[in-house]
């Protein structure tokens, strides 16, 4: 199909939804043959599929905010982060929770490294050194006992973009009590 007539195809899906008088110059029916029939059961025009819905989300993640039980007080976000999503979900068979945080900020890599170093520290995690950084910008991974004898354990890894840095903190840890 060509160029043209693979965009006439996207503009006429594109305004299907769209309704205009027949006798408009930009009607739906204007060179195509095609008239607006309302007819919501009706197949799609050729080479367009239908429309689909979009796809849901497990309950234990969110996009743009912290999920119901997630635990802010040991994955905490940075002053001026943004959340991209974040999800919380208990562990199978372990006292563990598996949480994932997703972040935008405008904080340099080592300010970042720097906020984790801190706030993980304050919680009782022990620092894991040797970690590559692979093609990341900066990475950091962090672990503690629990008083049931669980490991948590936390990695932190940073993507220097042109304009913010994209944060992932990912993990096992107990959950909020």
């Amino acid at each position: 199909m060509g160029a043209t007539a693979a965009a006439a195809c996207l503009a006429l899906g594109l305004l299907a939804g769209c309704s205009a008088p027949a006798d408009s110059p930009t009607g739906p029916d204007r060179g195509t043959g095609a008239t607006p029939s309302g007819d919501a059961s009706a197949p799609p025009p050729e080479g367009l599929s239908p429309v689909a819905d979009m796809p849901s989300f497990d309950a234990s993640s969110v996009a743009g905010s912290l999920v119901e039980g997630f635990p802010a007080d040991v994955v905490p976000v940075p002053p001026e982060a943004q959340v991209l999503a974040s999800s919380a979900a208990d562990v199978e068979g372990q006292p563990l929770r598996q949480v994932t945080l997703n972040l935008s900020s405008t904080a340099s890599v080592q300010e970042i490294l720097d906020f984790y170093s801190q706030a993980m520290a304050a919680a009782g995690f022990t620092a894991v050194e040797g970690s590559s950084t692979g093609g990341l910008s900066g990475q950091a991974a962090f672990n503690r006992a629990t008083p049931e004898g669980a490991t948590e354990t936390l990695f932190v890894g940073v993507l220097d973009t042109e304009d913010a840095r994209l944060v992932t903190v990912s993990g096992q840890v107990a959950p909020p009590a």
